[in-house]
């Protein structure tokens, strides 16, 4: 078994790498960790035949010291983030994994110099995040060259060349970060043949959001187009590091403002209300996996058409038409007339923050009260209103889940069973002379408990996708339920106007939820 064979088996078999140090102080130890039919002794030959290998990749093998310059608190949502990872065994489910696939003529010392520029001017990318004993902190380091590891897969015969280079890609991306020895950024560039080259990016989300890879990448674009030109890179810090929001944010929650807001949750919001109801497969293990899956879809263009011509009769902009369109299909799922969902908040307002790469954005809950005997235009204004009031009293997600914990008397943390998204702030069209890009997610292997559902405006339409756990759905029940929300987008925005119980296959009606 070669490394390359190596890397394959462990991204489609559940192997799982880490790194630590050894409490002797002998060096650095790696480890793994597989399911019992995954081991066998070939595997074995090949982790210690490749031992070194494998912890350079992982962060931990021989590399210059890091010089620490800068320590500061983690932002509210990396501290929770944190906490979870912490709590569970390490996992690719936190991976933010894109494939750039580069066609024409590839410069690969000007890719390098573009990429070492965004590390050196993001702090983010040279930090580790840890508990330091006294808290969890994130501690930046000195800029060190970028490593571009290369995979030269050109001289093998087609289908075997497509298979490696396939295999190499989703070892980068489903291997978990060591968050206590890696720093969050991942790199790997691939040779598929003579003009098409395949760039890995894979980046903790502890580190980065939707907005924050777009910096990254245009950032990257526009550092190659310097080195093309003879010019030196562009290594100016933005305004805003990381760790500067992070203090932005303790200075701006004081105690009035986080009472004012933790008001507003709740009234908005119950303990118990979070619940749904949902058809799985499966119920859910004693003990997750950690496996999932994502399907992928595209908005009919006809559908998207009406989606946006109704938006704009209603004065509002898609994101509320398209969650408004979930909350329906969530309800024909469990039948039931009350739904939360939790939908990412950029958190941008703020002009100093647009080329902050760190994670800016936020949870933000929204109830949607589904009453059939409404329409879809005033679920739309419902969930429009609910979006401004949730900016306005916008907080940390733990702190309001304290709250209604509070109301109830106790209780365990709730969670939105659902998450979705409208990323219309991924801006992945890139200027790279000489080159076609296309930037595509890829699939980490991993899932959360929560399902993830998004639509991302691309030139040729609206993406879409969800992430599920394979603990408890089938990928013929996730493909189901897309297409279920597919159909209320089509049929709610060509008759808006009708009462939903009157929209073919929507459920009977059900009592106005309370208020």
């Amino acid at each position: 078994m070669n490394l390359d064979e190596l890397l394959a088996y462990v991204a489609t078999h559940d192997v799982r790498l880490t790194a630590d140090d050894a409490a002797d102080g002998g060096g650095v130890r790696l480890h793994f960790d597989a399911p019992a039919d995954a081991v066998t002794p070939d595997l074995v030959a090949a982790l210690r035949t490749y031992r070194s290998e494998l912890l350079d990749r992982l962060g931990a093998g021989p590399a210059p010291e890091r010089v620490e310059v800068a320590r500061g608190p983690l932002s509210y949502q990396q501290d929770r983030m944190l906490s979870l990872i912490n709590a569970n065994p390490p996992s690719a489910t936190w991976n933010v994994s894109m494939r750039l696939v580069l066609t024409g003529t590839l410069d690969e010392a000007a890719l390098r110099t573009a990429l070492d520029a965004v590390v050196a001017r993001h702090e983010a990318l040279r930090s580790r995040f840890v508990d330091d004993g006294d808290g969890p902190v994130q501690i930046v380091y000195a800029h060190q060259p970028v490593t571009l590891p290369v995979v030269d897969v050109t001289g093998l015969p087609d289908p075997d060349r497509l298979e490696r280079a396939e295999n190499v890609s989703r070892a980068v991306a489903q291997v978990a970060f060591d968050l206590d020895h890696e720093l969050p950024l991942r790199l790997q560039l691939v040779r598929v043949d003579v003009h098409t080259w395949w760039l890995m990016i894979v980046v903790h989300h502890i580190a980065c959001d939707g907005w924050a890879v777009s910096v990254m990448l245009h950032d990257m674009a526009a550092g190659y187009r310097r080195a093309l030109a003879g010019e030196a890179p562009d290594r100016t810090p933005p305004t805003v590091q990381s760790i500067d929001f992070a203090r932005w944010e303790q200075r701006v929650y004081d105690a009035g403002t986080r009472r004012r807001r933790a008001d507003y949750w709740s009234t908005e919001l119950t303990l118990d209300g979070f619940a749904l109801d949902l058809p799985y497969d499966r119920p859910a293990p004693a003990v997750p996996t950690g496996r999932g899956r994502a399907h992928q879809f595209l908005v009919p263009p006809d559908v998207e058409r009406d989606v946006r011509a109704f938006s704009v009769e209603r004065n509002t902009t898609l994101f509320p038409t398209l969650a408004a369109a979930m909350g329906v299909q969530l309800a024909r799922l469990t039948g039931q007339g009350d739904v939360v969902v939790s939908l990412p908040y950029a958190n941008r307002d703020r002009i100093e923050f647009a080329e902050t790469v760190a994670i800016v954005a936020c949870p933000l809950l929204i109830r949607m009260r589904v009453d059939t005997t409404a329409t879809f235009a005033d679920l739309v204004d419902q969930v429009g209103m609910g979006l401004f009031a949730g900016v306005d009293n916008m907080l940390p997600i733990g702190w309001i889940y304290d709250r209604l914990i509070e109301d109830a008397g106790g209780g365990s943390p709730p969670m939105a069973a659902v998450s979705f998204a409208y990323q219309s702030t991924l801006n992945l069209e890139l200027d790279l002379p000489g080159l076609t890009a296309e930037v595509e997610d890829r699939p980490t292997g991993a899932a959360r408990t929560t399902l993830i559902c998004g639509l991302i405006p691309r030139s040729y339409g609206l993406e879409g996708y969800l992430e599920y756990a394979l603990d408890r759905l089938d990928p013929a029940t996730a493909k189901s339920w897309m297409d279920g929300y597919l159909e209320v987008l089509a049929t709610a925005c060509r008759q808006p106007h009708r009462p939903l119980s009157e929209l073919t296959g929507l459920p009977a009606p059900v009592p106005a939820a309370a208020a």
